[in-house]
């Protein structure tokens, strides 16, 4: 019985760690439009960014947020958050729009 319980718990424990450690949620990558068939020349870039632990938007080249939500980084699965603290380059406004719904939902 001692070593069902030990092997349940050894298991949950990778488990756990596996989906933590993880590699970057598929919305991520999703959200992010790499298809130059959709981009334009005169769409917006935007910088999504975590900054005091919630994720703010800037306008590529400005000081000023364009966007802060209150959606707490730390919730975020740790793919996320390393994408974020670095900064993810959204062009267009329909995919900033995916993405601000993906993270924040």
């Amino acid at each position: 019985m001692k070593k069902l319980v030990l092997i349940t718990g050894v298991i949950l424990m990778a488990c756990l760690f596996t989906s933590v450690y993880a590699a970057p949620s598929a919305s991520v990558k999703a959200s992010v439009s790499t298809n130059t068939e959709y981009k334009s020349e005169t769409a917006d870039i935007y910088i999504m960014k975590a900054e005091n632990n919630r994720i703010v938007v800037y306008k590529k080249g400005e000081q000023a947020p364009y966007i802060q939500t209150d959606t707490l980084v730390s919730s975020l699965p740790k793919g996320d958050i390393m994408l974020l603290e670095k900064g993810i380059e959204i062009e267009g406004e329909k995919n900033l729009q995916k993405s601000l719904e993906d993270f924040c939902s």
